[in-house]
């Protein structure tokens, strides 16, 4: 796990530093803390990755870290784990159909306590439990009006 987390961790860090060097408007569905904050998190909670390794990451995630601008704005869908399981049959991704809903549920719990820890940059938290924001006019209607305030 350890060097699949750091190739990923190194893959975020230079689309970030892109990002950086290009400014432009950008949203990216994935970001360096998610890497660090949930997955690496996550893995090593479930001892899939040691705690000497852990730690190692998270010096080298810190240093990274410190070294990026934070977002303008942070955007978080936030949704059941069988509203999740629901979106995953339907977009019916042969990789995703064995996600398991233990796993689902912890990463809702690391995403929750990571949410209620951030303050690098605005928040908004947008509960899409019900919406379908990608293809429903009325709801990307209501998703574009809950972020005009920080465009």
């Amino acid at each position: 796990s350890f060097h699949s987390q750091t190739f990923f961790l190194a893959r975020k860090f230079r689309l970030h530093l892109d990002i950086e060097a290009h400014p432009a408007r950008c949203v990216l569905d994935r970001t360096i803390y998610e890497d660090a904050e949930i997955f690496a998190a996550h893995l090593a909670q479930s001892g899939h990755l040691s705690e000497r390794d852990h730690r190692t990451y998270l010096e080298l995630y810190s240093a990274m870290r410190r070294s990026l601008a934070p977002p303008d704005l942070l955007i978080h869908l936030r949704c059941s784990v069988r509203a999740i399981r629901k979106r995953i049959q339907r977009r019916n991704r042969a990789a995703e159909q064995g996600i398991s809903a233990s796993y689902l549920r912890q990463l809702n719990r690391l995403y929750d306590d990571w949410i209620r820890g951030w303050s690098d940059s605005p928040l908004v938290v947008w509960d899409s439990e019900g919406l379908d924001y990608l293809e429903d006019l009325v709801d990307q209607i209501e998703f574009h009006r809950a972020l005009e305030p920080f465009l």
